[in-house]
Parts: C-alpha cells; sequence; structure tokens
C-alpha cells in the first residue's frame, strides 16, 4: 500500500504531504483566531491538530502544480482555482451531510452562495506561490528523511487515529444536530402555550362586536350580555386561572430543558460551536445561536469566577 505509485509520487509521500499540510494549516487557522478572539480555540473540523481541508488541498496542489514551480503566474492562477474549488466542493458536503454553513464569506464581495469569495480565492493563489516555491521543498525533503519502516508504522497510527477522530466528531455533530431539532420543538411548544394563555378570548370577541355599535345601544347591549353571561364568565376565570397555572408550569420546565441543553454540551460540541463563529444551522439556526450565546455566559463565568479565586 504505502509503494503504490500515483503519477510521481507514492502512496507513502502523498500520506505524509496531507498530514504536514494538514497541521499546518490547523496551525494556521488556530493562531489566526486565537489572535483575533485573543484567546485560545482549537480550529479545526475534528478534534485533533489537523485541518483535512488544507490537506487536501495541498495533495491537489503538489500533484497538479508543482512541475510549474517556476511560473509565478501560473501557479497564483492555479492556486486561486484549485482551492476555490476545493473550498466550495468541501462546503456543499458538509450542508447536506450535516445541515450546516460552516462558515459564510456573504459579506464580502463577489461570493458565491457565501461558500467561496473573490477575496479568500486571491488570497489563496498568493498562499498557493508561497507553498510550492519556498515550503513545499522543505516539505519533500523532511518526507524523504523519514525511514521507511519507522513511516510506514506512523502513519498507519496516525490513519487510524485520523479515522477515529472523524469518526467521533461526526457523531458529536449528529448529536448536536438532535439537540437542535429538539430546542426547534420546545420553541414551538413554548410558542404555542403562550398563544394559548389568552384570557377571557369570548370577553375580547364581545368588545370587538360592541365598539361598532353606538354608545347608548352598546350599554344595553353590554349590561344584557353581562346578566346573561356572568356565571359562564367567572367560571370561564377559574378555569383560565388553573390553566394558567398549568401552562406556566410546562412553559418553566421547558425553559429549565434549554438551560441544560447548553451544560449538558460536550467537550467537542462546544469546541465546534467556538472554532466556527459564523456556523449556521440551515433548519434550526435560532437555536444554535441561543445554544452559542448560552454557551458564550456561561464561559464567561467561570473565566469570572476563576479570576476571583485568583484574587482571594
Amino acid at each position: 500500500m504505502w509503494t503504490a505509485q500515483f503519477g510521481a509520487y507514492t502512496f507513502f509521500e502523498l500520506f505524509y504531504v496531507f498530514v504536514m499540510y494538514s497541521f499546518f494549516g490547523w496551525a494556521l487557522e488556530s493562531v489566526f483566531v486565537s489572535a483575533t478572539t485573543k484567546e485560545w480555540v482549537n480550529r479545526g473540523f475534528i478534534n485533533g491538530p489537523f485541518c483535512p481541508i488544507y490537506g487536501a488541498g495541498a495533495l491537489l496542489l503538489t500533484i497538479l502544480l508543482s512541475p510549474l514551480q517556476e511560473h509565478i503566474l501560473l501557479l497564483f492562477f492555479g492556486g486561486c482555482v484549485i482551492a476555490t474549488l476545493v473550498e466550495y466542493v468541501v462546503a456543499v458536503i458538509l450542508e447536506k451531510l450535516f445541515h450546516a454553513s460552516w462558515w459564510d464569506y456573504s459579506n464580502k464581495k463577489w461570493n458565491i452562495k457565501g461558500r467561496v469569495c473573490l477575496l479568500r480565492s486571491v488570497q489563496w493563489g498568493a498562499l498557493t506561490v508561497v507553498v510550492i516555491r519556498w515550503i513545499h521543498p522543505f516539505v519533500e525533503r523532511w518526507i524523504d528523511r523519514i525511514p521507511q519502516m519507522f513511516g510506514e508504522i506512523a502513519g498507519t497510527v496516525l490513519m487510524l487515529y485520523l479515522i477515529a477522530d472523524a469518526g467521533i466528531t461526526v457523531q458529536q455533530i449528529l448529536h448536536l444536530n438532535e439537540k437542535l431539532t429538539r430546542l426547534a420543538e420546545v420553541r414551538e411548544e413554548i410558542r404555542t402555550k403562550l398563544e394559548s394563555t389568552k384570557l377571557y378570548a369570548a370577553r375580547q370577541d364581545l368588545a370587538e362586536r360592541l365598539e361598532k355599535l353606538p354608545a347608548a345601544e352598546w350599554l344595553r347591549e353590554w349590561k344584557a350580555c353581562m346578566e346573561e353571561n356572568y356565571a359562564d364568565m367567572e367560571q370561564m376565570r377559574l378555569e383560565e386561572q388553573l390553566r394558567a397555572e398549568y401552562i406556566r408550569n410546562e412553559i418553566r420546565e421547558k425553559l429549565e430543558y434549554k438551560i441544560r441543553a447548553a451544560e449538558q454540551a460536550n467537550r467537542g460540541q462546544r469546541r465546534l460551536i467556538r472554532a466556527f463563529p459564523k456556523m449556521r444551522s440551515l433548519h434550526f439556526d435560532a437555536e444554535l445561536q441561543e445554544l452559542r450565546m448560552q454557551l458564550e455566559e456561561r464561559r464567561k463565568k467561570r473565566k469570572h469566577s476563576k479570576g476571583e479565586k485568583k484574587e482571594q
């Protein structure tokens, strides 16, 4: 397997190209986002220190553009096209699989459905020139120095780890989607309950009907209706009070569930939500953003309490 040839490269070489650039991409993204937020953020789709999208992009760039190392313009435009295609395809796949948009360029000029944009394509092109001309020769020399036996053993371990990490991440995302679905159901249940607590609905309808009558006739009609329906309306008032108390308890339980949903978000789900601040759910975005805010509030409270303990 490791010695299988793919063009000018063996599977051994391509695998380590993928691993190294996945790590470089993770480091670049994590440092940039952490510097922006002034807090450490593990920026990556999977939990480990790898960004597979960078590794996949680097594989294509290496195979297709390495022969053009001396042609800067071809490298630049080739990098723009290839990296943009990779980013777009990966965005579509993630949306289809997990019903979520993981990054969003909608606020950038010349974007396509928020998945890619001209500015980022230009950045990919410039990065391609830097990588192919100056970084990749170093990477190739480093890979050539890896002992074949050690590299195959380490590569097998790394491959199994990446597969396991990806599997765990997918499971966490599916559980997060289930949680968002349940939160959406709870939101709808609360809305329905709130709408059902319109007390004295019959009396309101009556008032609307009487408002259309002249003043004198209005008073006569009102008096007659009140005398006729007083007992029924008193009974309705008592029934509404009991129903309102029951509904209030139900709403309190559902709100408590929403709080518990944030508290029970596992570490992987919290990391993903923080790592992709522009992630949007295609079906339950209101619930996702609410969960994000709750997690952020909890994180700030923990940070504040730790600060107070240090001062003491």
